[in-house]
């Protein structure tokens, strides 16, 4: 019985230590170490590894010296990514966490060229398509965040892109009505010709579409017997061509 427990013994000790051997330890990164080694993965175009650094700073520093800074580098990193609809969370996630940050113009420039790119599908463009005869919801959702920062930030270092940006986004949405309008004139839809035209002249006046849109206004307005209507719409149409010829 005795030998038994000594064998016993023999086997346990060694069994034991070996089970201390194995544990792991655990190595605790400083917050500027993960901040500096997102930032090199970053700096490198290592977008992936970048946002996983930051994203793990900000879980085990959540109220840290970095956090807010690696919360904006991961809306940035996500939209190289081409992972827009990340990007836009993220964009969406620091407004509501940080509504008096210094930084909200570059946020919604970011979330506004996060929609922009996600409404510019890579295969249909590459498609005999154009590109406003489709479902532009995207395209509105970045027109409007443009215009956001126009508006609320216009010193902005961000807003002559933006601007530039507006006036694809502006051309392609009014030109989206004008398909739609042209639709309802082959059915002999007037009243509906009507509401989409005068849309586009009154949301997009700067649109290339508002020297169609003011024709068939003028058009319809006369099918309808509508002549004062159709006359001030003329009057406005030999204007609107005066002033662009002048430009």
């Amino acid at each position: 019985m005795k030998m038994l427990l000594a064998r016993s013994l023999i086997i346990a000790i060694p069994l034991a230590l070996a089970g201390c051997a194995v544990t792991p330890k655990v190595t605790v990164k400083s917050e500027a170490q993960y901040y500096q080694e997102a930032n090199a993965s970053l700096k490198s175009g290592n977008y992936t590894g970048a946002v996983t650094a930051y994203e793990a700073l900000e879980s085990q520093y959540p109220v840290g010296n970095y956090t807010e800074q690696a919360q904006l580098e991961v809306i940035y990193g996500k939209l190289m990514q081409a992972d827009y609809s990340a990007a836009i969370a993220a964009a969406d996630r620091y407004l509501r966490l940080h509504p008096e940050s210094s930084r909200l113009d570059y946020v919604l420039y970011l979330r506004g060229l996060a929609n922009y790119n996600a409404d510019q599908d890579g295969l249909l463009k590459r498609l005999p398509i154009n590109m406003s005869h489709r479902d532009l919801g995207q395209a509105k959702i970045a027109f409007d965040d443009f215009r956001q920062l126009i508006t609320r930030y216009p010193s902005s270092p961000y807003v002559a892109d933006a601007r530039q940006r507006m006036i694809y986004l502006r051309n392609q949405l009014a030109e989206s009505e004008m398909h739609v309008a042209r639709y309802y004139q082959t059915r002999g839809a007037l009243v509906a010709v009507i509401n989409r035209a005068r849309w586009v002249v009154e949301n997009y006046p700067e649109s290339s579409a508002v020297p169609e849109a003011l024709k068939l206004l003028a058009s319809s307005y006369d099918a309808l017997g509508m002549k004062e209507l159709a006359q001030q719409t003329q009057e406005l149409l030999a204007a609107n061509t005066q002033s662009s010829a002048r430009n």
